[in-house]
């Protein structure tokens, strides 16, 4: 399409008062009218009820495509204000059922794929979600026969007779008005910590930041986006809804990891790539040649923050780029945080940059008090953006702030600069026998820097009867490299709070080099549990003395260590540390 053409569309669109996350695609239709020229391109075809394939779609085709969904949603019952869960096959389909179930006036439920149905089950029961949409590829996955009972379940997938096409809605209520208080979505949680919670995603919450956004995101004429964001995740939703209204070419990848995804990427040839950093791991840790996503000039990361060594491979890959993380949580809304690292200045030591335009942030105390710049404490947010809260738990949601604040469940500080210290989650600080803190992220960002090192994982796993944790580390070594677990031991005894102590008590700190089979328990979005490991760890220990590698191929604690390592006079502050 025309540069010119769109730019007067985003005029009009953007100028639209009413303009939000339930109405986006009628409102671009309105805007640019139903052209046909394609710009959603897609790994896999989509193929819905009917059993036409789509491989691509312009505006007016997704318009029709939402149309003939939405009708088919009427002849199922499903009417106006039902909550309805999607447990849908990887790519596109959420995104489709998404719209189709929001044209209706419904609450579409976005529900994890990979997210076991056992507990997507009972998640939806525990909610009361009593619709549950599955289709071939969900079904196949889990065999979803025993796993549904109680729900009212409906199979999206290809249905022999169904029509191939479904006539005009009438315009009198199709599709219904939407208002700035409307809940539009409900995304769950990760579920790290148990069954998911039901965060909630308004009309206006969901779009507020947005707009200011959008009209800076196309920077030159002819960029195209590939992203790897699951639709069952409100950034994948937040991604396809800007491809749609800017009208921009955009490549929908159902694989979001591995050699196919950077193969795909590489073949599309974007200006702009989105991903979550379990994405940009992997292609981190491929050994792919210099300048292998050279068309690439930006990437975009949200959720938890990249790893500073992923980023530099990241932009040893596609040297012209940037690199944009953006820190933030689903009941954000939007991303609070922002920093750019580029191929000469790459930001580092778990920074996550500033405050966006549109938040307040601070660091704060049990008690809700504003910690002094270099104090580490909890991150509070007061942002347009935030949640309304969860779905049919207001305790929950009033404990989830504070003086005003809304808590995302993490530990950091404020540096005198104002920049962010992301340093963990507050559920994965490891209470040490030091009497400090232990950071797991800090830990894992500078493991990360020891050559032969693929990934890492930092936990905290029971020492005894007491409170006091150990810390556990759990390498992955790159692959053909030549590491041994004492050689990452003392690497880690670089790092705070271990960095300047003469000696350690024992069982402080232990490491564990992961097998080449060995794999750590993962949640549906593909981040490690690690309450599993603590749950786990002292069972892998007695295998591994009784001489079982299956699972670890080597370990050491710190009192295994031949001599202790050279020590400064005092032990290493924390904010020591990070200006190191």
């Amino acid at each position: 399409m025309d540069f010119t053409i769109r730019k007067q569309a985003w005029d009009t669109l953007f100028a639209d008062p009413e303009l939000g996350a339930g109405n986006f695609l009628f409102k671009a239709l309105h805007a640019y009218g139903a052209i046909e020229e394609d710009f959603l391109f897609l790994e896999q075809p989509y193929i819905g009820p009917s059993g036409r394939a789509y491989q691509a779609f312009s505006l007016a085709s997704l318009h029709r495509q939402v149309m003939s969904l939405a009708g088919w949603y009427r002849r199922q019952g499903i009417e106006r204000g039902r909550h309805v869960c999607l447990y849908l096959g990887d790519g596109i389909p959420s995104f489709l059922h998404f719209l189709a179930l929001g044209s209706l006036g419904c609450i579409p439920v976005l529900i994890n794929g990979h997210l076991r149905a056992d507990i997507a089950a009972l998640y939806a029961q525990r909610n009361r979600f009593d619709v549950f949409v599955f289709d071939q590829q969900t079904d196949a996955r889990w065999d979803l026969a025993g796993a549904l009972k109680g729900l009212t379940a409906l199979n999206a997938g290809f249905i022999e007779g169904a029509p191939a096409e479904v006539s005009a809605l009438p315009a009198s209520d199709w599709p219904v008005a939407r208002h700035d208080d409307d809940i539009i979505m409900v995304c769950h949680s990760s579920g790290t910590t148990g069954i998911p919670k039901a965060v909630l995603f308004g009309h206006a919450q969901f779009f507020n930041g947005k707009r200011e956004r959008l009209r800076s995101f196309v920077e030159q004429d002819g960029d195209t986006l590939a992203t790897a964001m699951p639709p069952t995740h409100a950034a994948g939703i937040s991604y396809l809804m800007t491809a749609t209204m800017l009208q921009l070419p955009t490549l929908a990848l159902t694989t979001q990891t591995g050699p196919v995804a950077a193969n795909l990427i590489a073949s599309f040839r974007p200006s702009i790539v989105t991903a979550f950093s379990q994405s940009y791991a992997s292609f981190a840790g491929q050994n792919l040649p210099d300048g292998y996503f050279a068309s690439v000039r930006r990437f975009y990361n949200t959720g938890d923050t990249a790893h500073e060594a992923h980023i530099r491979q990241l932009l040893r890959l596609a040297p012209q780029a940037r690199f944009t993380d953006m820190f933030g949580a689903s009941e954000l809304g939007m991303s609070q945080f922002l920093k750019v690292s580029s191929r000469g200045d790459v930001a580092s030591k778990r920074t996550v940059g500033h405050a966006a335009s549109y938040a307040v942030c601070d660091i704060l105390s049990p008690q809700g008090d504003l910690m002094p710049d270099g104090q580490p404490g909890y991150f509070g947010v007061r942002s347009p953006t935030v949640t309304p809260g969860y779905f049919g738990q207001p305790h929950l949601t009033a404990l989830t702030t504070l003086n005003g604040y809304w808590l995302t469940g993490d530990v950091g500080l404020r540096l005198e600069n104002g920049e962010f210290v992301h340093l963990d989650r507050i559920v994965d600080t490891v209470q040490s026998n030091l009497g400090v803190q232990a950071y797991t992220l800090l830990l894992e960002e500078h493991l990360l820097t020891l050559p032969g090192v693929f990934d890492v994982t930092v936990v905290g796993v029971p020492r005894g009867p007491t409170r006091e944790e150990a810390v556990l580390i759990l390498a992955q070594p790159q692959a053909g490299a030549s590491l041994d677990a004492k050689t990452v031991l003392q690497h880690a005894l670089q790092c705070y709070p271990f960095r300047g102590r003469d000696a350690l008590p024992d069982y402080t700190v232990c490491v564990a080099l992961l097998s080449p089979n060995g794999e750590l328990p993962a949640g549906s979005t593909g981040k490690v549990l690690k309450r599993l490991i603590r749950d786990q760890f002292w069972t892998w220990q007695r295998d591994y003395d009784e001489g079982d590698r299956e699972m670890l191929a080597g370990l050491v604690w710190n009192q295994q260590l031949p001599t202790p390592p050279q020590a400064a006079a005092v032990s290493q502050g924390l904010l020591d540390y990070l200006h190191g």
